[in-house]
């Protein structure tokens, strides 16, 4: 008999199988499979529908309620709450007309549910057409209405018919007319089961006084003597049949004879009271022989007691009467001590959930059972399946404590546990240091998986198996049931098999939103109600998406280009006919437990992957009076920074449901103590401080942004400046981009973009002092008495913003290599060799992890063999051989070039870094191409668009730079090979140091005309290039400055920033140019006196190895003769001491400032070179100019730092010491030029 398929299968059969198919995902993923199971898995998928209303995406409604979409009919539940837009303005009339619309398309009598969440006022016309339509609804609600609509309710057609079956009432009142609404549904339900009464006159706009509303000795109240008006008298009337009850913010004090008489309480199998006053007295009459419920399964009770704990006391007496609890939950605050074990274990026989949370005033110290008392509830509450209390205090980083192992032994008699959550954070003493967080959720992974462990062992021992799957630490300050918890961390039991075969648990840590489910969705946004699909159109999108379309960009106008953030991963849907419903149908429906928790809070972003501070989703009074979005950041929130106003959290927060002690405790504290959020002790010690404790654990703090550096202007003006005086050496990262995101202030949501920021600012204050010590002065110089303040906070904030591990995270790109080469590059010019070492290290493994040093397929690495050997059975590769964007290509490519160049700059200056070594390129490894030249403004993710005419580019000195570096290629793989200062073939290293001399002079050829020097001016024989002598900005200058002619570092024009870039990287290419060829030629006569001693000892034996006769192949032939190569190289030491004074002569000194000590370690090195050879080496021009190179010098010397900052680095730097030196300095350069410089004699 041949195999039957599923699609072969009865439809009936089918069917009962979608019903078991529980994750709306893939019940989705059904439906977009065939027609026929989208006919049969829609009915289920659109069971429960959830939709925000009130923003411009209702307008694409229309999708959803197209007549086409056979699922339409299958709606039963409808839940709207208001979307969270920017502009609330009109959002009510836009919402009612959106429900509007919905209620008109929606098929007649189908709905069993309709909810509307918010507390704002429903419409009354919207309500009158659901009442006409849709006569089948099993759940109704009394809430406030925009108008009186009784009347017109009332004259509705079989108007009685709308509650033959409405079983559950859900009773919402804060006026006297949602007062008089409850009562008309109460009065025409005849069937109810289930009542929820939340009342909420306290934040009434006409509030009610409490001895008004809430029942005396003396009557009833005017909650009771409305709602129930129909049933009075009440000592008379038929009480109420009722299975659920849920009593919220009511005053039972004197109400609960009243409550007796109307509710048949011993028909009750589910009672749940929250923040209820009086609530002892329910209690006590509940007691009593003729009124105890007899099936009650649920009981919920969550209270703040009085100081005799009346409360707590009722609570107890009653649970030692009543009998058959399922499930038992117990939250109360101001306890004394907790609920008596007696009570509990009297429904040992019935009770499989217990969740005991018990504190003795608001400081949040959860106590906890002592040892007898958990022994007691876990032997004879055999049947618990779920437990949540606090456990005795233990440490991450040590042996559990005694006390919490017998605890955790004590669980081994519940041989039906599956869920526990331990609601008391362990710490980690005896450590006095604050753990970062994911130091601590792996250490807590840890403690879970022990727990795993013990739970099998234990079963093991009792011949059964552990059906323990959750273990979760902390509680869950969740307040909306469509938002995540961020005040607990859980782990579901996975398992491992070894290569024995052995199964072991593992505890893999999850969301709290998925304790059900596993996996995400598709995307924070992703619907999951397809409509149907049509045979002619196609269901899959292409593989790659379409290349942008091409720009043109003239001088005289030019579109403006929106990049993307620097770390952002565009997730693509698959299916693009979702894409008008992804705004619309956020709520997936949820056949498991009827309720699914929206994912519109998970971050798009890859890089942003670590839980943020907790919060909670309420708009600070100041945003909310105002009627604008709140970011919840605070306090203090952006909005009322910006307006320097008060932020606080005053109002009451308005929700339905029951109360959460530890998320109100969160908000007290929130207003007790302002934003200092990660201040207190370092361990958290009760579940109600966990957000407290995970604010402090955080490696990303919730509130660390750019301001943590200093003010936003000052920010401003410091990016500006690292843009103009910085960028053009080292050209990352991408401009255009970068200051998108910096507008759209992704420091606040991306920690890779925040320490971007805080490296360059590093860099720019530690390189070129000058001027931020000028916006300083103005805006913050008391904060930061010396510009090595500014870099010390530059780093502690970059250390925080990538907090630890963050190599390990899947989101590294080109721009961690950024940060970590400006992060080096500080340490150099701050004298911290180490630092400098180190992070130099880490830029060049993230390219060569990325791939970003090699010429093609930089996400392609080749592991051969390697995964193999150790057993696995994977790939021989990782990655894939798509190319990289071209914003990442061309980024990389500068970041490898830079650190390439660096690396040449500190061989050149003697430094050995083994840890720094770029091998030379061979024809199986090749170095990557040098970057386009073109500015950032014209490369795009997509393509990079051709550099303007006539228009250098900025990359063009950059390359330049790089060439004079790569044209000594040769020389170090020589020295690779054979070692520093080793004769082994002197004619071949002669021929060797010659041909890298003529490449070096050679790498200058083609230069535009912005980027060389003129030795002469055409008209008097003076240096080119100036237009306006340099002065220092000291007050002696203020005067002979010419006020009509621009300053040379003014950079207030697109023109004269450009221009003095040219002349920053004019200034580098010139130093790095004479210090290479001051290099290579100290280099060979060091290496020809070596020869000659070695030649006077004994013969030398030129013998050509193998290595030597490869590298004879790099040569070109040869074309001279080397003999007179000694007077050849003294020729070219007097041109490269002519060419110094000519390029001291023309560039000024401002210029050579932002290239900071290694511009003029570069100058100091070749000076110092050519005026300590003896005098017979001397030409002519050095023994004429000797005098004033000494002089230069000297003040060179002067300006060198001996230490980083001043000599005392707690006293601010001499600014006018330091200036006068740059004055002496630039006084010694006019003296040249007015003597003729270089070509006066």
């Amino acid at each position: 008999m041949a195999p039957i398929k599923f699609m072969d299968l009865s439809v009936d059969i089918k069917t009962l199988i979608v019903q078991h198919v529980i994750r709306p995902t893939d019940l989705k993923s059904l439906c977009l499979t065939c027609k026929n199971l989208h006919e049969i898995t829609a009915r289920w998928l659109y069971q429960e529908v959830t939709l925000d209303v009130g923003s411009p995406s209702d307008s694409k409604l229309s999708a959803f309620l197209n007549p086409k979409n056979i699922g339409l009919p299958w709606v039963r539940k409808l839940d709207l709450y208001l979307a969270d837009v920017m502009d609330k303005c009109n959002q009510l009339q836009q919402a009612h007309f959106a429900i509007r619309m919905i209620l008109e398309f929606l098929p007649e009598n189908i709905l069993e549910k309709f909810s509307w969440h918010p507390w704002s006022p429903f419409s009354g016309d919207n309500l009158v057409l659901l009442y006409k339509k849709q006569k089948r609804m099993k759940w109704l609600e009394g809430i406030a209405l925009d108008k009186d609509v009784l009347a017109q309710l009332e004259k509705i057609p079989d108007f009685d018919g709308v509650f033959q079956n409405t079983k559950k009432l859900g009773l919402y009142p804060d006026s006297r007319d949602v007062l008089n609404f409850c009562q008309m549904l109460l009065k025409k339900s005849p069937k109810v089961e289930k009542i929820t009464l939340h009342a909420s006159f306290e934040e009434s706009d006409s509030p009610i006084p409490s001895r008004e509303l809430n029942d005396s000795s003396t009557g009833p109240g005017l909650i009771t003597s409305t709602m129930f008006s129909h049933l009075q008298p009440f000592n008379k009337c038929t009480p109420l049949a009722l299975r659920e009850l849920t009593l919220q913010k009511i005053g039972l004090r004197y109400a609960a004879e009243t409550y007796c008489r109307i509710i048949n309480f011993t028909s009750v199998k589910s009672l749940r009271i929250f923040a209820c006053t009086g609530a002892d007295a329910l209690f006590a009459e509940l007691s009593k022989s003729t009124k105890l419920p007899a099936k009650l399964t649920t009981l919920e009770f969550k209270h703040e007691d009085n100081p005799d704990n009346d409360a707590l006391n009722a609570l107890d007496g009653f649970l030692t009467l009543v009998t058959g609890i399922e499930v038992l939950t117990i939250d109360i605050n101001f306890a004394k001590v907790l609920p008596a074990t007696a009570g509990i274990v009297r429904h040992g026989r019935t009770l499989k959930e217990l969740i005991v949370h018990a504190s003795r005033d608001d400081s949040e110290d959860e106590l906890i059972y002592d040892f007898a008392s958990f022994q007691t509830i876990c032997k004879e509450c055999t049947l618990l399946q779920q437990i949540s209390m606090g456990f005795p205090q233990t440490s991450v980083i040590r042996h559990n404590s005694d006390s919490f192992a017998a605890f955790e032994n004590c669980l081994g008699d519940l041989p039906n546990l599956v869920t526990l959550n331990i609601t008391t954070w362990p710490n980690n003493n005896p450590s006095s240091s604050k753990l970062p967080l994911k130091v601590y959720e792996h250490l807590l992974q840890g403690m879970a998986q022990n727990g795993f462990e013990s739970s099998v062992k234990h079963a093991t021992a009792q011949g059964r198996s552990s059906k323990l799957n959750i273990i979760a630490f902390g509680s869950s300050d969740k307040v909306y049931d469509r938002e995540d918890s961020k005040n607990q961390i859980i782990f579901v039991k996975g398992k491992t098999i070894d290569p024995l075969g052995k199964e072991k648990p593992t505890a893999v840590q999850i969301g709290w939103c998925l304790r059900n489910y596993t996996s995400q969705m598709n995307g924070p946004m992703s619907s999951q109600y397809p409509p149907p699909p049509q045979p002619e159109e196609n269901h899959y999108a292409p593989i790659y998406p379409a290349a942008p379309s091409s720009q043109l960009l003239d001088n005289g106008h030019q579109q403006q280009i929106h990049y993307p953030p620097l770390s952002q991963n565009i997730n693509q849907n698959i299916y693009p006919k979702l894409e008008t419903l992804s705004d619309v149908l956020q709520q997936q429906a949820n056949q498991a437990n009827n309720a699914l928790s929206d994912q519109r809070n998970v971050p798009q972003s890859a890089g942003d992957l670590h839980p943020k501070g907790n919060r909670l989703r309420k708009a600070c009074d100041s945003c909310s009076i105002r009627k604008v979005k709140c970011d919840e950041s605070g306090p203090p929130c952006r909005a009322c920074a910006a307006l320097e106003i008060p932020c606080t959290f005053d109002r009451p927060s308005r929700r339905r449901g029951p109360p959460n002690r530890h998320a109100e405790a969160i908000k007290k504290k929130r207003r007790l103590e302002g934003s200092d959020l990660i201040s207190g002790p370092s361990t958290p010690s009760s579940p109600t401080n966990a957000a407290h404790a995970l604010a402090q654990l955080s490696s990303h703090p919730p509130h660390l942004s750019a301001e943590a550096i200093c003010s936003y202007p000052t920010l401003n003006a410091l990016i500006d400046d690292f843009f103009t005086y910085i960028h053009p050496l080292c050209p990352f990262p991408h401009e255009p981009s970068f200051r998108e995101a910096w507008a759209r202030r992704e420091d606040y949501n991306s920690p890779s973009f925040l320490a971007l920021l805080a490296s360059m600012i590093a860099i720019l204050v530690a390189s070129f002092p000058r001027k931020p010590r000028l916006h300083l002065k103005m805006q913050a110089r008391e904060q930061f008495p010396t510009h090595l303040a500014l870099v010390d906070k530059c780093r502690e904030v970059c250390a925080q913003a990538r907090g630890p591990g963050y190599l390990d995270r899947p989101g590294l790109n080109v721009y961690d290599a950024a940060t970590s080469y400006f992060l080096g590059l500080v340490g150099a010019y701050t004298f911290q060799w180490r630092p400098c070492r180190l992070y130099f290290g880490e830029c060049l493994t993230i390219l060569r992890c990325l791939g970003l040093h090699k010429a093609n397929e930089q996400g392609y690495t080749e592991l051969g063999s390697f995964p193999g050997s150790l057993g696995s059975n994977g790939p021989s590769h990782e990655g894939s051989r798509e190319s990289v964007d071209k914003i990442t290509e061309q980024m990389g490519r500068r970041v490898y070039w830079t650190m390439f160049v660096g690396v040449r700059t500190m061989l050149q200056f003697g430094a050995s870094f083994g840890e720094l070594i770029i091998l030379p390129q061979t024809p199986t490894e090749q170095h990557p191409p040098l970057p386009a030249e073109v500015d950032d403004a014209y490369i795009f993710p997509g393509y990079i668009a051709p550099q303007p005419e006539n228009i250098p580019s900025l990359l063009t000195g950059f390359n330049a730079n790089v060439r004079i570096y790569s044209s000594y290629s040769n020389v170090c793989t020589m020295e690779m090979a054979f070692g520093l200062g080793e004769i082994f073939d002197w004619e071949l290293q002669k021929r060797v140091l010659d041909q890298s001399v003529r490449a070096c002079k050679r790498s200058l050829d083609g230069m535009p005309d912005v980027l060389r020097v003129l030795p002469k001016d055409s008209r008097d024989g003076r240096f080119g290039q100036r237009r306006q002598p340099y002065y220092p900005p000291m007050p002696e200058y203020l005067a002979v400055r010419d006020p009509s002619l621009p300053a040379y570092d003014n950079e207030s024009s697109p023109e004269a920033r450009r221009h003095l870039q040219f002349e920053i990287q004019k200034a580098n290419i010139y130093a790095s140019h004479l210090s290479t060829r001051s290099f290579l030629v100290d280099k060979y006569f060091s290496m020809l006196e070596i020869y000659n001693k070695s030649k006077a000892q004994r013969p030398i034996q030129t013998s050509p190895n193998a290595l030597s006769a490869g590298l004879n192949s790099l040569l070109p032939p040869i074309t001279n003769d080397y003999d007179d190569l000694e007077q050849s190289m003294a020729t070219e030491k007097e041109s490269v001491f002519k060419d110094l004074l000519v390029v001291l002569g023309s560039i000024d000194l401002v210029n050579m400032e932002p290239s900071a000590d290694s511009l003029t370690q570069k100058i100091r090195q070749i000076a110092s070179t050519l005026l300590d050879q003896p005098k017979n080496r001397k030409g002519p021009t050095a023994l004429q100019h000797e005098e004033y190179l000494y002089k230069f010098l000297e003040i060179l010397s002067k300006l060198e730092r001996v230490s980083p900052g001043s000599s005392d680095p707690s006293q601010p730097q001499d600014e006018e010491t330091e200036l006068r030196h740059w004055a002496d300095l630039r006084e010694y350069q006019v003296k040249f030029q007015e003597q003729g410089g270089v070509y006066g004699f």
